[in-house]
């Protein structure tokens, strides 16, 4: 896959998606897998049931739902009800507004459910939390991470940059499915000896961590390959625009006039460190030479 192909190009993408998608400076497959998360949600920790939780809560529960059905309330909006269940119990999870969850979501669909607890009596609930269908492994992911099998729930969950029309849960969608085949075309730019001196990650390593962190260590190290990365190539650039001037572009030689500066000098009601001495002669070094 070629880093330069047109967002547009991608399957289920098109002009719709590349028009909005360009208010985040995302116009490429590398601008893509180069929008980073600013922040994660950690559902990592998958609860039973039948413990016992703090309303307000942020937890991840996984099991087989139950029962579900669309209830219109008398102002003529859509509830869409159901039952969850795991070996500790069951739950009901309410979600407001999106009677279409029942043609995806069927009594005996394992489920995993991201999002707050509450309290309503004695029983717990959730409100229009996350939902993700589980599958034996989520689709594109299968090489990068083959121990989740879920995307949106259940895990360090990357929240990006959005717009309108484009949230995170989108995005990861995009991402997890674009992300394994942008890694199988390219190489690490990154000498092998420089990574081993200053101990930094692969690449690819960094990209699929960046995005699917297994745990925030995952995060911190791949942070710290790309934050080298980009300070790396601001270097790289502004080392290749000096050869490339001092090759191809002359300056006016100055003439230097060294009494002066040094009758300046001697007047100044201070005396110069010694670094301020070897500055000052590097400076008039450089302004007697031809090169900018």
């Amino acid at each position: 896959m070629d880093p330069q192909t047109s967002i547009a190009e991608l399957a289920g993408i098109g002009q719709y998606y590349s028009y909005k998608l360009k208010r985040l400076d995302i116009e490429t497959v590398e601008d893509l897998i180069y929008h980073f998360p600013f922040r994660y949600d950690d559902f990592s920790q998958i609860r039973e049931i039948g413990e016992q939780f703090t309303p307000g809560e942020k937890v991840s529960i996984q099991g087989v739902v139950w029962q579900i059905r669309n209830v219109r309330t008398k102002t003529g909006k859509f509830l869409t009800n159901a039952t969850v269940a795991d070996q500790g119990g069951t739950i009901d999870v309410i979600w407001f507004n999106q009677p279409y969850l029942t043609k995806n979501i069927k009594a005996g669909t394992p489920i995993s459910l991201s999002g707050k607890i509450e309290l309503d009596g004695r029983r717990y609930k959730m409100l229009s939390p996350q939902y993700e269908i589980i599958r034996s492994s989520s689709p594109g992911l299968e090489k990068q991470d083959p121990d989740f099998n879920t995307l949106h729930t259940g895990r360090l969950v990357p929240i990006y940059p959005e717009t309108g029309g484009v949230s995170s849960k989108w995005l990861r969608a995009k991402i997890a499915s674009v992300l394994p085949r942008y890694l199988e075309k390219q190489k690490d730019f990154m000498p092998k000896d420089v990574l081993k001196r200053q101990n930094l990650t692969a690449l690819e390593s960094a990209l699929s961590k960046i995005h699917f962190p297994k745990n925030l260590d995952d995060v911190k190290e791949a942070r710290e390959r790309l934050s080298f990365d980009e300070l790396f190539l601001i270097q790289f650039i502004s080392a290749r625009r000096k050869k490339s001037w001092k090759e191809e572009r002359g300056a006016p030689q100055m003439k230097i006039v060294n009494e002066k500066i040094t009758g300046f000098v001697k007047n100044l009601p201070f005396t110069l460190t010694s670094a301020q001495i070897r500055a000052i002669n590097e400076i008039l070094v450089d302004l007697s030479r031809q090169i900018p």
